[in-house]
Order: structure tokens, then sequence, then C-alpha cells
């Protein structure tokens, strides 16, 4: 029986907000047979989207793999779907990000046909942040696309980054001074009255007064080759990257101190597994007006290279996360979502940024893509990466490039009433 415990992702798994976006337009001629087909073969070719979350009544929480659930075969062939409508992507974004996704049965994935014709369509794929990080998705469309240009794929187990994996967990000891607040407020979980385990009821309420009360909005821009050209000149000539560039933009923008946090692949075995093998780094800064763009860009990079290039750092919020109690981890996101309240959780969330002092602004920048844009005599040619508006953040910003074609998008929610 296949069991893999949910611990340094534990943040995921009650948060309301947790959908990962991308869409992609495929030029060349393709059946809607064909393109279920392929989407069916994908999904049987990685092993996370045949599994099911699994929450004990102790707090436990799991994967676990239909071979399981004998009477139930192909689980993910039927949870994981392929629809066709006529609708603007963005407003399915806008729906689809409100209703919760049924990870207990399987559910993980779904793509949506919003634009078809002879010679081509557009496809929007969402996917549970339990069912993998950004790049897990990508790997899964380059799956699907070599399934739909008559290729076989290849059958690919989960990854996951256990908490055992991680120097010094149980003692707390990698954490260095900041070890005290998973020991603390442990301790407080452990006496608060209200400390219970939740269910996939409380995600259900959790999901319905959230988005009674907000509505989500995406900005897309599609930045040109000559553009990306000038920006990746600048940065070559000053010894940035083209994260620390457009970090810099925002921080000028703004005009004021700003949080700032990178979401950073932590797959350091260069595996193409699907499974949130994600880290993150944050840094504060503040535009000085004093100075030139060149200036404040290479001090930016300055703040990020000292946390990416320092292994502890870069990899800190893992262990620090997978220290708390499992069940103070729910009840954070729950804070967050206007359905939990107890002391213990209300003080961790404010302190964690799950409470009205969230993150200015978090940036995944998935860089180049590393697959190919062709296919047979399919090409995708164009590429749109959507980040979710996770718990602890405010404006979400994605960024991705495939072959010539660069795209950012600014993912947003705002209260309605």
């Amino acid at each position: 029986m296949m069991i893999h415990n949910i611990e340094t992702e534990r943040a995921d798994l009650f948060d309301v907000s947790i959908l990962v976006a991308m869409k992609i337009h495929i030029n060349g001629n393709v059946t809607e047979a064909e393109l279920r087909d392929a989407f069916e073969k994908a999904v049987a070719a990685h092993e996370i989207l045949n599994t099911r979350v699994c929450i004990e009544p102790d707090g436990r929480a799991y994967y676990r793999g239909v071979d399981s659930y004998p009477e139930q075969d192909n689980a993910g062939l039927r949870n994981n779907r392929i629809t066709f409508e006529d609708t603007d992507w963005k407003d399915i974004i806008k729906r689809e990000e409100k209703k919760r996704f049924r990870i207990e049965t399987g559910e993980f994935l779904k793509a949506f046909v919003f634009e078809y014709d002879p010679e081509g369509c557009g496809i929007l794929f969402l996917m549970h942040h339990l069912g993998g990080d950004g790049k897990s998705l990508v790997y899964f469309i380059e799956t699907f696309m070599k399934a739909l240009s008559g290729e076989k794929p290849r059958f690919t187990e989960m990854k996951l980054i256990p908490a055992g994996d991680l120097k010094g967990k149980d003692s707390l000891d990698r954490l260095g001074p900041l070890a005290f607040i998973p020991k603390l407020y442990n301790k407080r979980w452990e006496k608060d009255e209200k400390r219970r385990s939740f269910t996939f009821k409380d995600s259900d309420a959790a999901y319905e007064e959230y988005w009674s009360k907000r509505e989500s909005s995406v900005n897309e821009y599609v930045i040109s080759p000559e553009m990306v050209s000038k920006i990746l000149t600048k940065c070559r000539a000053w010894n940035i990257g083209f994260t620390a560039y457009i970090t810099t933009a925002f921080l000028r923008k703004s005009g004021h101190r700003m949080d700032i946090g990178f979401a950073v692949d932590a797959r350091e075995d260069g595996n193409r597994c699907m499974g949130n093998q994600a880290t993150g780094i944050s840094i504060k800064c503040t535009y000085d007006k004093k100075k030139s763009f060149r200036d404040n860009a290479v001090h930016v990079q300055e703040l990020m290279d000292r946390k990416l290039e320092d292994k502890d750092l870069r990899n800190f919020i893992l262990p620090f996360m997978a220290s708390f109690e499992p069940t103070l981890v729910d009840a954070i996101n729950l804070e967050h979502a206007g359905t939990f309240r107890s002391k213990t959780s209300k003080k961790l969330a404010d302190i964690l940024g799950y409470g009205k002092k969230t993150k200015n602004l978090s940036i995944t920048n998935l860089t180049k893509l590393d697959i190919r844009d062709t296919y047979g005599g399919l090409k995708i040619d164009q590429f749109t990466f959507v980040p979710p508006v996770i718990s602890y953040g405010k404006n979400i910003l994605g960024i991705s490039t495939l072959g010539d074609c660069t795209v950012m998008t600014l993912h947003r929610v705002k209260e309605i009433c």
C-alpha cells in the first residue's frame, strides 16, 4: 500500500486559494478525441494524479495510492478531467478557484479547452498545489503534448520533500534562534481549549466563507522578444537576474518598503516528477530614490543572493513549517479564511503573515521552461503561468518563457463586500 505523508506541504492542505493555473495555445490540427485521449494518458503516467488525500482523526494527512482501492481502479482518470467550453479563460479561473478540489477522491487537475478551431486550440490547466508545484504542471503539460503527438508517455513516480530528509527537523537545530517559535506555539496549541483536528467539511466551510466576500483578477502581460532582449542585456551588464530587475521595477513603482517573497525550485537532483518540491525566500527592501535603477537592482540581487547561496537559508521555510503541529498549520489557514479562531492560531497567523499583514508581493519566475515548444506537427506558441494567491500573499506575480514567448501575470484577490 503506497502512502506518502503530507509534511512540508501541509500549509497547502487547508489553503482556500491554492490553484496553480497554466494556459497554452497549441498551433496545429487536433481533434477532441485526440485531446481527451492524450489527457487520460498523461494523467495515467503520473503517480501523484492517481492518489487521493486522507486525513486521520488525529490530524495525520497523507497521499494514498489508488492501488489501495481495488474496487476503484483508474480513479485518476475519472477525477482528473478535461472539458470543452466556450468561456474566457480568466472567467474560468475566477469560477473554479472558488470550488474546492475534491482531493480526497483524487481530484488534483482539471483542463478546460476554451478555444477550439481547425488550426489549433487554447487549453487552461488548473491544478491543486498538492498535485505539485509550478514545474510539476509544466512537466504534466510536456507529457500531455508528447501523448498528443503520438509519443508513449513514461510513468513518473511522485516526488515530495519529506520532513525527515531535512537536517535537524526533530531537534530544530537547523532553525537556529527562531526554533523557539514552533516550540512555543506547539506548547500553546497543546493547551489551547479550541485545539482539534480538522476535516474536509471544515475546508468546505472555509471556501464558502472566504469566497463569498472576495473575487480575484488576473492581468496578463506578453513581453515582446525585443523588450526581453533589452532587459537581459542590462541584466548581464549589471550581473543580476531577470527576477531582480522585475522586482526593482515594482519597488520603484510602489515607493515604499516592501516584504517580497520568491518561490524557489528545490529539485536539487533535477528530477522531472510531479509533487510539491518548492521552497521560498523573502527580502524586505525600499527603493532608494537617491540611487540609480541599476544600483537598486544590484542591491536587490545582493539581498536575494544572501539567501539563495546559503542552503540553510534557502530551504529554511521547509523545516520551519514542518516543525509546527500539523493541525496548528491547518488552523492558521482557517483563521485566514475566517472560519476558526483561537488565541494560539490567531497570534501565529499574524506572525507568519496569514493575517492582515501579508507579503506585499510574491514572485514565481519559472524562467525559460525546460520543455520543448514543438511536438511533431504541433507547437505551443503561447504559454501563460498564473500562480495562486496563497494565504500569506497579496499580489502574486508569475513569469515564464517558452521559446521566444515571455508572459508575466499579476494575480490578486480583493474583498467585494
